[in-house]
């Protein structure tokens, strides 16, 4: 199959989805085929995984005094991993994306991804997909575009494409 019909769907548009996310939003944009521009094929919304921790029921740990010397300033230690209600909609937002995308690559919706996100999003959608569908990943750019104008995102997206 060439890469023109690889990344060529029936319907007037690309199947190599290039997909822009952060860690509470995401959405799947394949190229148009004949005109400039992109369509929007997916999106994804996690607001839980923007809201305040308080928000989410979460209460600050209570404060102690600390000792000579100590560093500890709050009555409970946490471990390097976030536990919080936030953190735990964010990580659940990233697994369903990447089994979407999964899905979406497996059926032959998708040819291919292109991944546009934060460094930390970035790296935890890749350990989500399995090692033999990492050569569909035709690319990652580290930064957060799930908010730009729609039309400055689809220039970035064209430079993105073209290897600019």
């Amino acid at each position: 199959m060439t890469e023109e019909n690889d990344t060529m769907g029936e319907n007037g548009q690309g199947r190599r989805w290039y997909l822009v996310a952060n860690g509470s939003r995401a959405r799947a944009y394949v190229q148009r085929v004949g005109e400039s521009g992109y369509d929007l094929v997916r999106s994804w919304d996690e607001p839980d995984a923007r809201a305040r921790d308080s928000e989410l029921g979460e209460d600050r740990p209570g404060r102690v005094f600390a000792s000579a010397g100590s560093t500890l300033r709050s009555g409970i230690e946490r471990d390097a991993k976030d536990d919080s209600p936030k953190e735990h909609a964010r990580r659940d937002f990233l697994h369903g994306l990447a089994d979407d995308l999964v899905a979406a690559l497996r059926a032959g919706e998708a040819s291919g991804a292109v991944l546009i996100a934060p460094t930390p999003v970035l790296r935890q959608l890749k350990e989500e997909i399995p090692r033999a569908l990492h050569d569909a990943l035709h690319g990652e750019h580290p930064g957060d575009l799930t908010q730009l104008p729609t039309g400055e995102l689809f220039e970035r997206l064209d430079r993105i494409r073209r290897g600019i």
